[in-house]
């Protein structure tokens, strides 16, 4: 529940950082707490690896986006693409340039291999879970490519104001 909760307000946090409309924020947050607590779930069965996990998480994620996006005839991006960046793997990321950099600064020969396993191992799993984020929710909208498109049909939006216009 910790966990879902500071994902809800990683999501919220970046949902609002890209201005959307109003409405849209809790969903964000919602579908964010959701996506991050199924991933971190699916780690703790320990069947599945981070890679996979996040790439079902994504996909949930992309479901959900096109469910409320429906809902508030807004574009699904607007809503699934700030719920995924809690998920974003800054740790691993983290961890592989400071191998990168002791390596560089290292002398010993057998230190330098393990430094270089180091970085591979946590370089390679950055960008899987990046990869896997990013197909995960392509999917959803390549699967629901015609209903994505008739979502925001019938909403009309003042641009200037961004209310929506009856």
């Amino acid at each position: 529940m910790i966990d879902a909760l500071f994902a809800a307000v990683a999501g919220l946090g970046f949902a609002y950082a890209s201005s959307p409309p109003a409405k849209t924020l809790a969903f964000s947050a919602l579908i964010a707490a959701i996506s991050h607590a199924s991933r971190f779930l699916i780690l703790q069965v320990q069947i599945l690896n981070i890679t996979v996990a996040t790439l079902i998480a994504s996909f949930l994620a992309g479901i959900l986006g096109m469910f409320f996006a429906k809902r508030l005839k807004v574009p699904a991006e607007i809503i699934a693409f700030p719920a995924l960046l809690p998920m974003v793997p800054g740790i691993y990321a983290y961890k592989s340039i400071l191998a990168l950099f002791s390596f560089i600064k290292s002398d010993d020969a057998s230190e330098k291999m393990n430094l270089l396993i180091i970085f591979f191992d946590n370089a390679l799993t950055t960008a899987g879970v990046a990869i896997a984020m990013g197909v995960g929710v392509s999917i959803t909208l390549l699967l629901f490519y015609e209903q994505s498109l008739m979502i925001t049909r019938g909403a009309r939006c003042d641009i200037k104001t961004r209310k929506e216009v009856r």
